[in-house]
């Protein structure tokens, strides 16, 4: 059966998880309306109204407060523990009218941007197989990177642990995702779409981050780093354009932390310009939004990452693949990557796997983003740049729906971090201080470059088994 999976499986495909300008703003029922530099950035719904996010000057939102907005325009989600609501209105003087009420710190426009942006690679036909016919856990070197076998032998699997992982859903029936997902729990944030995904045999962004994480010991299939975790699928994108809104991406954080979370997987990102410039993919400058908007939108999504790490809440997320060196680039903010109290990660890969029986599993990706600004730790996330056949087993490989593939990307170097954090919970007894999770992360990593304050790796390399045994 595995074998016939991996021969229909034959389009291998790369997925970011980074857009690197505002105009690529898409969803499948909401546009962004860009008139001249200027102009107001809109957020529509397919009735015409605007879509707002309106931020309370406390981070609470009194039904008082919330009784004085609904009076201007459609309530569609309240966010009340961090004091935001997501309103829709077609008065063109919503933003100002509302701005104006008493307990309102500002208004700005609730808006979609694509989270995942792909990279192309040209499809190849019955990619060959190699190994044990009974598992691909021989062709998943990124565990054998963090040394993750041994974590296991140890006797830690991540049990009494609950990772939320948001994205764009997973394969409720995958037979290595089932037996770990908690459906009672799992929720979508996007309008008109469930968490599990449609089926069928392609590719998919979150199912493939679950397998990372979460793949349970089943003698089939791949493993995850954390084989006996729980997860939880928070849809937050679109499974089909891989687009979510701010607000949305907001209340699925705030979800994860009122359900118990003990690690947050945010395998997404968008990089957002301080001075409100954006421009098209070829680096041509398009217009201008106010810099307010900008600051507001970081304010509201860093509210709903406190919100979470006060919780208790260990978050991971990936550093972006456009291999920026945010070090030198003050005048970008990649989100949430940039944020206070999350995990970021950069990624790192072998080169030309197959042909090296010693190989070195530490590579810097080539599309990385890199800079001690940015990157706490580094962890598999696969390349795409070797010359040689067979350059996708550099990849890694995992599952996505109703079988398995090889991606890249910084996406997949979070969900490795996102294990190990779940390994360091569980041997703790299933609760942990985040704080004290990224430092048990940090002090335990391989220093790969430098003794621990790399542009590239950050702390170093994450490693399982030194993560639960020191």
């Amino acid at each position: 059966m595995k074998k016939l999976l991996l021969s229909l499986f034959t389009i291998l495909a790369l997925v970011s998880c980074q857009t690197e300008s505002l105009n690529e703003i898409i969803s499948t029922n909401e546009s962004i309306d860009l008139e001249g530099e200027n102009s107001f950035l809109q957020a529509k719904n397919s009735s015409g109204k605007n879509s707002f996010m309106v931020i309370a000057q406390a981070e609470t939102l009194s039904h008082k407060l919330e009784f004085s907005i609904k009076k201007h325009g459609e309530i569609v989600r309240t966010i009340p523990e961090i004091g935001i609501a997501i309103v829709k209105s077609s008065n063109p003087n919503f933003e100002q009218n509302v701005s104006k009420i008493s307990g309102v710190r500002s208004v700005v426009p609730d808006l979609t941007v694509n989270w995942l942006e792909p990279i192309n690679v040209q499809p190849m036909a019955n990619p060959a197989s190699i190994g044990d016919d009974d598992t691909y856990f021989n062709i998943q070197w990124g565990l054998d990177a963090i040394d993750a076998p041994e974590a296991w032998n140890a006797g830690y699997q991540g049990s009494n642990t609950k990772v939320f992982i948001l994205d764009s859903g997973i394969d409720a029936e995958h037979p290595d995702l089932a037996p770990n997902l908690n459906t009672q729990l799992s929720k979508s944030f996007v309008p008109n779409e469930d968490w599990n995904i449609q089926p069928g045999l392609y590719i998919n962004h979150g199912t493939h981050v679950a397998g990372i994480i979460a793949a349970v010991d089943n003698d089939r299939g791949v493993i995850g780093v954390a084989p006996m975790t729980e997860i939880v699928a928070v849809k937050v994108l679109s499974e089909y354009t891989g687009s979510g809104s701010f607000g949305g991406i907001n209340a699925g954080i705030v979800y994860a932390a009122n359900n118990s979370a003990d690690v947050i997987n945010m395998s997404l990102g968008t990089t957002l310009n301080k001075n409100g410039k954006f421009y098209d993919e070829d680096g041509n400058y398009e217009g201008k939004i106010p810099s307010k908007y900008i600051q507001e939108i970081v304010h509201a999504q860093q509210r709903a990452i406190d919100y979470a790490y006060k919780k208790g809440v260990t978050i991971v997320t990936s550093a972006g693949n456009s291999g920026m060196n945010a070090d030198g680039n003050g005048s970008a903010i990649v989100m949430p990557a940039d944020l206070n109290n999350v995990i970021t990660v950069s990624a790192t890969a072998p080169f030309a796997w197959v042909y090296n029986p010693t190989p070195n599993l530490d590579e810097f990706a080539s599309y990385s983003n890199y800079g001690t600004s940015l990157v706490d730790i580094a962890a598999p996330g696969g390349d795409y740049d070797s010359p040689y056949d067979f350059w996708w087993y550099d990849m890694v490989y995992s599952t996505v729906s109703e079988g398995y593939t090889w991606l890249a990307g910084t996406s997949m170097a979070s969900p490795h971090v996102a294990g190990v954090a779940a390994l360091i919970i569980g041997k703790n007894g299933g609760e942990m201080a985040p704080h004290e999770v990224a430092k048990q992360l940090y002090n335990t990593a391989d220093k790969i470059d430098t003794n621990g304050a790399s542009d590239f790796y950050g702390k170093g390399r994450v490693n399982a088994y030194r993560a639960v045994t020191e």
